[in-house]
């Protein structure tokens, strides 16, 4: 598995990464402390930020 791409929010608290399997398969993990969730789609993940209080709009390039 391999990190393609990350966004997280401007304290860095909660981050969203596309995930890519070496079989070509791909899906986004959730960050937040010491939880980990792994194969969502994008629409589980809106749900969950959603859930928190964040926009995706809220999140941001992490080297930017």
């Amino acid at each position: 598995m391999k990190v393609i791409g990350a966004m997280q929010t401007p304290d860095g608290a909660w981050r969203v990464e596309v995930v890519r399997h070496a079989s070509g398969s791909r899906w986004y993990r959730v960050v937040h402390g010491d939880s980990t969730i792994d194969y969502l789609t994008i629409t589980r993940v809106t749900e969950l930020l959603t859930q928190a209080g964040i926009d995706l709009s809220d999140l941001s390039d992490p080297a930017a």
